[in-house]
């Protein structure tokens, strides 16, 4: 793909790149609104759902832990937290060693809907990875983690 465009004819306000940046930029927002139609039939929102889903995989992380993880605001992940608490989703417990830290436990209730949140998920997932096969998704993982390595650096 060309980076820059060279003919007389071809548009330097509108390059390849940006079409290509351009569309990179609306698959999650597409994404977004799909996840969370869907999940709202769960009472879920997105946010929720992602911390629910760390918090499955790892009981015991902290509201610090969580935000990084999510890369969202310790203030938000407070919001979700408590929202996931109401329903009795999530517990906290105290940290074994820094009484000022509480550790995010996952409550049998969310246990046991992890199974519907799941084909949820998995439904979405099909969708949008339909037609990739294993190698092309592992290759565009790779991608993705190049982009975003050349944007840290």
């Amino acid at each position: 793909m060309k980076l820059v465009p060279t003919a007389p004819t071809e548009s330097p306000v509108l390059t390849p790149l940006d079409a290509l940046t351009f569309r990179l930029e609306d698959l999650p927002r597409q994404l977004r609104r799909i996840i969370d139609d869907a999940l709202q039939d769960q009472g879920l929102s997105r946010t929720q759902w992602r911390l629910l889903a760390y918090v499955l995989r790892q009981e015991g992380l902290t509201q610090t832990e969580l935000a990084r993880h999510l890369e969202i605001e310790r203030a938000s992940v407070g919001v979700a937290i408590d929202a996931l608490e109401k329903r009795g989703l999530i517990a906290r417990s105290q940290h074994a060693t820094d009484r000022r830290v509480w550790c995010i436990l996952p409550t049998d209730t969310a246990k046991a809907m992890l199974g519907s949140l799941r084909e949820v998920i998995d439904e979405i997932y099909a969708q949008l990875f339909g037609g990739f096969s294993d190698s092309e998704l592992a290759q565009l993982g790779q991608f993705f983690e190049r982009m975003a390595r050349n944007i840290k650096a």
